[in-house]
C-alpha cells in the first residue's frame, strides 16, 4: 500500500510542478487536483507494459487535460463584475489555455499522435455535453444523466479504449459517476441557490438521486470485488476511496433529515 502511496504523491508533486508559472500564481490559486482521478489514471496504466517514465508522461498529460477542462469550467459568467473579477476571469481562460498546450507539448514529446487523437475525440464529447447541460432548456432527467456520465467519464473511457482495457472503461465510469452524483446530491440538499448555469440540479429529487447513488455504489463495490485488479493495493485504496466518498454523503444526509430540510 505504502508504493502507490509514494507514487501518488510524486506524481501530484509533478503535477504542481507542470502548473506552477510565475505569472498566474499572482493571481490564480493552483488548480486542484483530483486525486481520485489521478489515482484512477496511476491504476489503468498500472496494467500496460510500458516503461516508469513514458506511463508518467501518459498519466500526466491526461491529468493536464482533466485539469485544462475543470478550469474553463471556473471561468464565471456574471455580467455584473467589477475590475479585478474581470481580470481574473481572463486569466483563468489564459490558464486553461495554457494548461492545454503543456499537455499537447508532452504527447509530442512522445510522438503519440494516436493518443492526441484520442484526448482531442475525449475533449469534444465532454465540452459538447457541457453545452446540453449548462445551455439546453429542453432536457429531462435521462438527458441530464447521460451528459453528466459523459463529462465525468469521457476522458478515461478513451484512454481506457486506447489501450484495451475494456474492465478500467467500466471501473472508471461507475466510480466517477457515483462520485459526481453523491458531490450532486449534497450540494442540492445543502445549497439554497442553484448557479444559474445549473439549472439543470433543478430536475433531481432527493430520492431520486438517494437511489441512483446507492446503485452506482453497490456496482462499484462489486467490481472491486470481482477480482480482476492487477495490484491489490489499488484495489484496496479504491476501495477505501469508495467508502470515504459515501461516508460523507450519508453523514451529509442524517444531518439534512435531522434539521429538517
Amino acid at each position: 500500500m505504502q508504493d502507490i502511496y509514494v507514487k501518488l504523491a510524486k506524481m501530484k508533486i509533478a503535477l504542481e510542478e507542470k502548473l506552477t508559472h510565475p505569472f498566474l500564481g499572482k493571481y490564480l490559486p493552483l488548480p486542484k487536483i483530483d486525486e481520485d482521478k489521478l489515482l484512477l489514471f496511476c491504476a489503468i496504466f498500472d496494467e500496460i507494459d510500458l516503461s516508469e517514465e513514458l506511463k508518467e508522461s501518459y498519466i500526466l498529460t491526461a491529468m493536464l487535460v482533466q485539469i485544462a477542462l475543470d478550469t474553463h469550467d471556473d471561468v464565471t459568467t456574471h455580467n455584473n463584475i467589477n475590475s479585478t473579477e474581470f481580470v481574473q476571469r481572463q486569466l483563468t481562460v489564459l490558464a486553461g489555455d495554457y494548461f492545454s498546450g503543456l499537455y499537447y507539448f508532452m504527447l509530442s514529446e512522445v510522438k503519440d499522435f494516436k493518443m492526441v487523437r484520442t484526448l482531442a475525440v475525449a475533449i469534444k464529447q465532454i465540452n459538447e455535453h457541457k453545452i446540453r447541460l449548462y445551455h439546453d432548456d429542453e432536457v429531462n432527467i435521462q438527458s441530464i444523466m447521460d451528459s453528466l456520465l459523459i463529462v465525468e467519464t469521457a476522458l478515461f473511457q478513451r484512454v481506457a479504449e486506447h489501450f484495451n482495457l475494456d474492465r478500467w472503461k467500466l471501473i472508471s465510469t461507475k466510480f466517477l459517476i457515483y462520485k459526481r452524483l453523491s458531490h450532486e446530491k449534497f450540494q442540492i440538499e445543502n445549497e439554497s441557490n442553484i448557479p444559474e448555469n445549473q439549472k439543470y440540479k433543478g430536475m433531481f429529487s432527493g430520492n431520486y438521486l438517494k437511489r441512483v447513488c446507492n446503485m452506482y455504489f453497490e456496482e462499484t463495490s462489486s467490481l472491486l470485488e470481482s477480482g480482476f485488479l492487477k495490484t491489490p493495493a489499488i484495489k484496496n485504496l479504491l476501495h477505501k476511496r469508495l467508502q470515504s466518498i459515501r461516508f460523507y454523503e450519508t453523514l451529509h444526509y442524517k444531518k439534512t433529515v435531522e434539521e429538517g430540510l
